[in-house]
């Protein structure tokens, strides 16, 4: 326990100075050092389902978010791309036909599942006033982790996914939405004053659930895998995909609605 709230004394003022305070480029730079550890952690996972990891694999991941950032009008391409490539390689693998799907899909996966979010944080980072967008994503989903973390613990009996996540609890849940939806309102009242409560509150609840199944989405795939954590790097917490499990579904979740309300 102690380990873990260490941990995120030590991080929270880290991350949130990168994002208010690091030019553009470095903070891709950052971006690019989350990602690179994270598709190591997840390609780690899928080894356990025997998917091959692609050379290219990393460099397209990691050249994902300056595209995102710098030449928004290439994404499209840029994944199509990435896909093809995927896909082709595969051809080329033929010792290993029995393998080549799940490869393709595992390796192509961790493009779109790790390589699109934090390209979309870096996205924001870089324009002055979608910072608070991202702030406000992340305020809500930390906000949901520690108050579904704090409750389930002391006051969890109710399993309700005990086949993917068997220590999270119904009263973890409740709290976590709960928090998530008074963050989003206390967030937007200070720092998006043109949206109205009903919009915060919304937003809450739909980044809450969401953040929540991106967390049991990691979970299964561990599970499936049968290990624990995606690594031992952030002490308490196990593996930076753990840590970012949540966001990896709530950053494109908002990031999709802004598109769709536009």
């Amino acid at each position: 326990m102690m380990q873990r709230i260490a941990t995120a004394v030590i991080l929270l003022p880290l991350v949130l100075s990168a994002i208010l305070y690091l030019p553009a480029s470095l903070f891709l730079l950052l971006v690019d050092l989350l990602l690179g550890l994270s598709v190591f952690e997840f390609l780690r996972i899928l080894a356990h389902y025997e998917v091959e990891t692609y050379w290219f694999t990393f460099p397209l991941t990691l050249l994902l978010p300056w595209v995102w950032t710098f030449s928004l009008d290439w994404v499209l391409a840029y994944l199509v791309i990435s896909s093809l490539i995927c896909m082709g390689h595969s051809v080329f693998q033929t010792q290993k036909m029995k393998r080549g799907f799940l490869s393709v899909s595992g390796n192509l996966m961790a493009i779109l599942y790790i390589g699109i979010p934090l390209s979309i944080a870096g996205s924001f980072q870089s324009h002055q006033d979608q910072i608070p967008e991202l702030l406000l994503v992340l305020s809500v989903i930390w906000a949901g982790d520690i108050g579904g973390f704090w409750v389930g613990h002391k006051w969890g009996k109710h399993k309700v996914t005990s086949r993917v996540s068997p220590h999270k609890s119904l009263e973890g849940y409740v709290a976590g939405l709960l928090c998530s939806l008074l963050a989003a309102t206390a967030f937007g009242h200070y720092f998006l004053t043109t949206w109205s409560t009903a919009e915060l509150v919304l937003i809450g609840a739909f980044l809450g659930l969401v953040g929540a199944v991106g967390d049991l989405f990691e979970s299964m795939l561990k599970r499936g895998a049968g290990i624990k954590d995606s690594s031992t790097l952030l002490p308490g917490h196990g593996g930076i995909l753990d840590r970012i499990d949540s966001l990896l579904f709530a950053l494109p979740a908002h990031y999709a609605l802004l598109v769709l309300i536009k």
